[in-house]
């Protein structure tokens, strides 16, 4: 693989808003956490938990955090992107456009299954605030422009930004998007325990796959084995034709570790 960017992300009702923040909140306090900390899959040397949270203590806490998304019906949504291939939606300039762009995608159709119109909420990017203002004129650009396959009619507005410290559900989509590329990239050590509890909240597409719809590897041709061997799919759906996974004919027809 060349190098990877990803965006990745909590749908939440809702009725379920209040209580999956507060059972964050309190999961924090139940394992020490000092107030206003916040948890991250790779902590920083200023966060508490880096050197106090550590080996099956840091990720028992991940799966309780995931269990608790589970609980409060939220589902989960990635998209993952080999920097060395061609943008997906031509329009987006950039792969970290590309990516966003190929989210907000997935976020409306999420909605639209639900019947449910919806605010997509990320935590504030770096740099000034002109850059910030440069970021979401981009997003709303992408939402009002959409793609050849989604009208965004179920985003109820313009991506929002907040500090991930105060928003705890926005410090579990931190965990969704950098243990699902971790995984994806080859880490063994850390991301497979709890990416098994990512798994089960991916939203699910087309007869039930996940495979493209709340898990999207860009490009698919060159990693669509990748949904079976990684998310246990059994077929991959693409404009309304089934093909059976692993495809032999494409990268990683034995494992996940296989090439030709």
């Amino acid at each position: 693989m060349g190098p990877l960017v990803a965006v990745g992300g909590l749908l939440v009702p809702g009725e379920s808003l209040r209580d999956l923040e507060q059972g964050l909140g309190a999961l924090c306090q139940g394992y020490g956490f000092p107030p206003g900390q916040e948890f991250k899959w790779s902590p920083g040397p200023k966060l508490w938990m880096r050197d106090q949270l550590v080996a099956e203590r840091r990720t028992a806490f991940f799966i309780e955090a995931l269990e608790l998304a589970a609980t409060n019906r939220a589902q989960a949504l990635v998209v993952v992107e080999d920097t060395n291939y061609a943008l997906a939606i031509r329009e987006s300039g950039d792969h970290e456009m590309d990516v966003v762009a190929m989210f907000l995608e997935r976020s409306n159709n999420a909605l639209s299954n639900r019947r449910r119109h919806g605010v997509v909420v990320v935590d504030r990017p770096g740099g000034d605030r002109p850059e910030e203002t440069r970021y979401l004129i981009r997003c709303l650009e992408s939402l009002q422009a959409g793609t050849r396959f989604v009208q965004h009619d179920h985003i109820a507005m313009n991506v929002l930004t907040t500090a991930s410290e105060l928003v705890r559900m926005l410090q579990l989509a931190d965990i969704v998007a950098s243990c699902s590329v971790a995984y994806v990239s080859g880490e063994n050590r850390f991301s497979p325990a709890v990416f098994n509890h990512i798994r089960p909240l991916l939203a699910r597409g087309y007869l039930g796959t996940c495979g493209g719809s709340g898990f999207k590897i860009h490009p698919d041709l060159k990693y669509v084995n990748l949904y079976h061997w990684l998310l246990g799919d059994d077929v991959y759906w693409k404009r309304g034709l089934g093909h059976g996974l692993p495809l032999k004919q494409f990268p990683y027809p034995a494992s996940a570790e296989s090439w030709r």
